[in-house]
């Protein structure tokens, strides 16, 4: 007697019949039906496969493991997506069968001129980049990379200076002050922080509530230090901080649900961040003192070419250079140290 597939059997049946994703009607009652027992949710973690969701209005705890269904084929999710689960076949686990369409995202690449994108998180509401107050020009050139990412995602970005505790004195902190001037127009807020001492602690738990913000930074920033004072049952590792940096302690995006409400994501530590999916123009839309440029040019690159805008621009000095830099490294013209250390 012929063995019939049964997976492959469920994966047609979901592509043809019952989910319809990519515009076709529903082919019967009962498909219909099927229909009517899926439900919404939101992706918290994904790993090798397997994915957890909770569904829309059950509480943070209602996790649900899933698999992708057949009509997702060719098509992957990632953390925060919106997708329609099916209750699973018998004894097997629910299927996601619909990825809904995604209003924000945070994207990087594997350094400035790969242009294969890998999407972090989509849906998030804001992007908290972690800066080590003990490291301060490098973490804001990374700073630079996740403004560009986040603001042309759709996402709105949080400066986070972590280990404020470490500035000895009056000096060191004025030298952080005259730092952080540039940015006022780039980022919607600034914290200065100790996970440490706790000092700023409020005021970052303030701004986290009823969102879903994305951690990032490099390695030994804290950023793990940071989830574990804003959870304290998270149980995540910190890494010992070394010569060249920290060790890696987050090895995939994964989504922890806040007590005071929201959602935090946090992401694997990297040393860099690629922007290889934009070029000069992409770079320009991704400085927000640049947002609504009125250029003369409807194909303008942003270089200073008649009618281009750019030049009288209100833009910080640093941030100016900030964007010579970023858009001369997309366009292959120089290196801002864009490679990625993975977890």
């Amino acid at each position: 007697m012929t063995s019939i597939d049964m997976d492959a059997f469920e994966d047609e049946w979901d592509d043809d019949v019952a989910v319809g994703p990519r515009g076709r009607q529903l082919a019967s009652p009962a498909a219909r039906a099927e229909r009517g027992r899926q439900r919404p949710g939101r992706v918290v973690a994904v790993d090798r496969g397997r994915i957890r969701v909770v569904p829309d209005g059950d509480g943070p705890d209602a996790v649900i493991d899933a698999r992708y269904g057949g009509a997702m084929r060719g098509r992957r999710v990632v953390v925060g997506d919106r997708v329609r689960l099916a209750p699973g076949q018998r004894d097997e686990p629910s299927r996601v069968v619909e990825r809904l369409d995604r209003i924000s995202w945070l994207v990087r690449t594997g350094d400035d001129i790969d242009h294969h994108e890998r999407v972090l998180v989509a849906d998030a509401d804001a992007v908290a980049v972690i800066v080590g107050a003990d490291n301060l020009e490098a973490g804001l050139r990374f700073a630079d990379r996740v403004i560009v990412a986040a603001t042309t995602g759709g996402l709105a970005t949080v400066l986070v200076i972590n280990k404020c505790d470490l500035l000895a004195d009056d000096d060191a902190l004025q030298q952080l002050d005259a730092a952080l001037v540039p940015y006022a127009d780039a980022v919607v807020d600034v914290l200065r922080v100790s996970a440490q001492t706790g000092d700023g602690m409020d005021e970052l738990r303030a701004l986290l509530t009823d969102r879903w913000t994305v951690l990032t930074g490099h390695s030994g920033v804290g950023k793990s230090s940071l989830t574990n004072a804003l959870l304290p049952d998270a149980d995540l590792r910190t890494g010992a901080v070394g010569p060249r940096g920290g060790r890696h302690t987050t090895v995939a995006s994964l989504a922890l649900p806040l007590p005071e409400g929201g959602w935090l994501v946090d992401t694997p530590g990297v040393r860099s961040f690629g922007l290889g999916m934009l070029d000069r123009r992409g770079v320009a839309a991704g400085f927000p003192e640049l947002v609504g440029l009125d250029c003369g040019l409807d194909d303008c690159r942003h270089d200073g070419e008649p009618g281009c805008a750019l030049p009288a621009a209100t833009l910080h000095p640093v941030r100016r250079a900030a964007f010579e830099r970023l858009a001369a490294a997309v366009e292959g013209r120089g290196s801002d140290d864009a490679r990625v250390s993975e977890a």
